[in-house]
């Protein structure tokens, strides 16, 4: 019988594997063009209990396929340009509270990772209401209310954003052929 398992910890495997093969540096081929030689990070699993402690700490609603990444990754760090580094960062529980701590101003509201000037944002509202597209995005410097809504949740999100090899995929559409 084939084990089943979720597609966050597929594409982590996956994306794992390809590192493992080409001694934890892998080239991507970025936007315009553009190949780098990057690495990524991972930090070691949370527990179910850390996991636990952090709901009961903070009050926050964490789903279920973050959850699967938490218990896989307490955070990571992904596609850092081996010469240039990078600023992709997913939060481990830590960093959650660290970078949050004005959340209950934000009905539930909270940064999950920072990319490039860019912050993925779990709605702990949209959860609570059975909503399955809860993440949205905002700028570094906006509020929580100006957060943009991705229309997917983590695991969609998180296999695109590997597919994508770490470009901001959510704001391709926002490009012509005429503003580009």
């Amino acid at each position: 019988m084939v084990e089943e398992r979720s597609i966050v910890k597929r594409t982590i495997d996956s994306l794992k594997k390809r590192l493992e093969e080409n001694g934890n540096i892998i080239q991507i081929q970025g936007e315009e063009g553009y190949l780098s030689r990057v690495k990524c990070t991972f930090n070691p699993p949370a527990s179910a209990e850390e996991i636990k402690n952090f709901e009961n700490q903070t009050g926050l609603i964490l789903p279920n396929d973050y959850k699967e990444f938490l218990k896989i990754s307490n955070g990571c760090r992904l596609f850092d340009d081996v010469e240039y580094g990078g600023e992709i960062e997913l939060y481990s529980l830590d960093q959650i509270i660290e970078f949050n701590d004005h959340y209950d101003e934000f009905e539930g509201c909270y940064d999950i990772a920072y990319i490039y000037q860019d912050n993925i944002v779990i709605n702990s509202k949209h959860l609570s209401e059975r909503k399955k597209n809860y993440l949205f995005w905002k700028g570094h410097i906006d509020q929580f209310e100006e957060a943009i809504p991705l229309e997917m949740n983590f695991e969609l999100w998180f296999d695109r954003f590997i597919i994508s090899s770490g470009t901001k995929f959510w704001s391709w559409s926002i490009y012509t052929a005429e503003n580009y």
